[in-house]
């Protein structure tokens, strides 16, 4: 991996209140942004021009993805999850279940299982296929706070305030091991492109790398404190992290190495994603801006 990889901004895209998430279209031409505005954006990925505004959330919101087939997913602190048409349409699905706040949620790499978690302590799976709720997943003991689905649809992981990791299997529905080890909230969970580990972001400042199995490959030490977000380049040779300092950092996975930082915004950064040719790196931040970024190597 080239020692000198940099982040050369490209442009800067603005909300009316703190931006939670981010997150680029399949095909890489879209940029959606989700704030507690209680609004989603959509913006041009190449000229920066915003071209939609998705309103129906009651509430701030928490996240924004892609499914394979374009739609677009979102969760709010309204407790609801909706599906909206790629083209920024009036929502075609809501999902209700969550008995309090929705602090998370996860799009699956392919099919069209969504997963999300809350203060209510649970872990719920949706089907936006047929629009109906999979499963209501509880053990953890204090509030989720991230959630992501493994590439087969078939494993889950959870993290949250009780400090744990735990993954779950779709089909039964059940646990199958909880993971410890982090000394602070487990804040982002994302699987690796080729589905052989996850990455653990937390609040004690380091990043963990796990194999499928619950095995612990290697530590990444931040020295930030507080890690919010994480996110693999789609080749799976980088890993982005975003922190409650406002720098982003980019490590090589396989090796632990951290090959650069930038002060990006002026406090936590609540959201990163790489674009899917990982030339472009887009964060979100509290600050209500989202910029995006040119990977160099």
């Amino acid at each position: 991996m080239a020692a000198n990889l940099h982040l050369e901004k490209v442009r800067t895209l603005t909300h009316g209140n703190a931006v939670y998430s981010v997150a680029f279209s399949t095909d890489g031409k879209q940029i959606a942004t989700a704030s507690l505005d209680n609004t989603v954006r959509l913006w041009n990925s190449q000229s920066g021009e915003q071209t939609g505004t998705l309103r129906g959330h009651g509430d701030g919101v928490a996240f924004v993805g892609y499914l394979a087939d374009g739609r677009i997913v979102t969760a709010s602190l309204d407790r609801t999850l909706k599906c909206w048409p790629a083209d920024g349409g009036a929502a075609s699905a809501t999902f209700s279940g969550h008995q309090d706040y929705l602090s998370c949620a996860a799009v699956a790499r392919t099919g069209t299982l969504l997963a999300s978690g809350g203060f209510d302590k649970t872990v719920r799976l949706w089907d936006a296929q047929t629009n109906l709720a999979v499963a209501a997943l509880t053990g953890h003991d204090a509030n989720v706070q991230c959630v992501a689905i493994h590439g087969t649809g078939k494993l889950v992981a959870s993290g949250g305030d009780d400090l744990s990791v735990r993954l779950w299997n779709v089909e039964t529905k059940s646990l199958i091991k909880s993971l410890s080890g982090h000394s602070r909230t487990v804040e982002g969970l994302v699987f690796s492109p080729d589905d052989k580990h996850f990455a653990s972001a937390s609040g004690d400042g380091t990043v963990r790398i796990w194999t499928i199995a619950g095995d612990l490959v290697t530590t990444l030490e931040s020295n930030s404190g507080r890690i919010k977000s994480v996110a693999y380049s789609p080749q799976g040779k980088l890993l982005a992290t975003g922190g409650a300092d406002g720098v982003i950092r980019v490590w090589d996975p396989a090796t632990g190495t951290q090959l650069t930082n930038i002060t990006a915004h002026k406090n936590t950064i609540y959201g990163v994603a790489f674009s899917p040719d990982g030339k472009r790196l887009a964060s979100a931040g509290f600050d209500r801006t989202i910029h995006v970024w040119s990977v160099v190597e």
